[in-house]
């Protein structure tokens, strides 16, 4: 049999898609009743700074959390974005300048806020029954 008469592996429908960009903050200062709003802040700043759309966009945001950053419990927030793609300078300046914007007027300055990025691999990450690699 050559290898032309061999079945092939269909690909998955999700190795086309574009991916999964994820912001998870956590932050020790109370965000009140301004939450849901931060969080489609930050969902729609991830999406115009990766230029990924807004519906495959994932924020989570964990306040009021027991945190020290330089041994000081002063305002301060950690964060991890995990994406296909997407991770390089020029967006990771953008989505740190973003979560500092919305952060600030919350009393955590910009020197406080350390966010990690992750540029996945598609076998890493899954999605509705199934990892972007197929």
């Amino acid at each position: 049999m050559s290898t032309s008469d061999s079945p092939s592996p269909e690909r998955h429908p999700h190795c086309d898609l574009p991916g999964d960009p994820s912001l998870i903050l956590t932050t020790n200062v109370d965000l009140g009743d301004d939450k849901g709003d931060i969080l489609k802040q930050l969902s729609a700043m991830v999406a115009e700074s990766t230029g990924k759309p807004e519906s495959y966009v994932a924020v989570c945001i964990t306040d009021k959390a027991s945190m020290v950053f330089g041994g000081s419990d002063a305002p301060l927030a950690l964060g991890c974005v995990y994406s296909l793609g997407a991770i390089n300078m020029a967006n990771n300046g953008k989505i740190q300048s973003g979560v500092t914007d919305v952060l600030e007027k919350y009393g955590v300055t910009e020197n406080r806020i350390y966010i990690n990025f992750f540029d996945m691999p598609r076998d890493c990450v899954g999605w509705n029954r199934a990892t972007f690699a197929g």
